[in-house]
């Protein structure tokens, strides 16, 4: 008889597809960004996930922004993305500044990628990074982002 205290859990061994494979392993990695670091987005990205190694791709699942509010607020119409990169490529839809940066309390924005539909691309051996339409200014907050994707190795 077996008991629950030697039974070990590991998600990329329990899901899998249609061929009775595993679907992969699904990586969830916390990065903190300076109310500094937050200012310099549009001109210097902050880079979430190195690049994976030759032929295989990064698959954007869904990031979790957190802010953690300190007076004042960020002003400037601003939309942060995360994209590829060298390429460049949106991955996730934006979150608008009035939805998250502007905002005078903590809050929490889910960023979720782009739909099929939209003709997503994304490059071979390419990390991903976080990334401003506009330059936040006069704001003081710092930010925490939850990244969640897939290393996909088409070797």
């Amino acid at each position: 008889m077996s008991s629950r205290a030697f039974m070990a859990y590991d998600i990329e061994n329990q899901i899998a597809d249609t061929d009775g494979k595993v679907a992969g392993k699904v990586y969830e990695k916390e990065i903190s960004i300076s109310s500094a670091e937050i200012k310099l987005l549009v001109s210097a990205p902050k880079k979430l996930v190195d690049a994976p190694g030759p032929g295989k791709v990064i698959e954007f699942m869904s990031a979790m922004l957190f802010l953690d509010y300190t007076a004042p607020i960020y002003t400037t119409n601003t939309s942060i993305t995360v994209q590829t990169i060298t390429g460049n490529k949106a991955l996730s839809g934006a979150v608008t500044g009035t939805i998250f940066l502007h905002l005078g309390a903590d809050t929490y924005a889910v960023m979720a990628p782009l739909g099929t539909a939209a003709g997503v691309v994304t490059d071979v051996n390419e990390g991903l990074e976080l990334v401003a339409s506009g330059i936040p200014a006069a704001g003081n907050s710092t930010m925490k982002i939850k990244i969640f994707y897939r290393i996909l190795d088409f070797n």
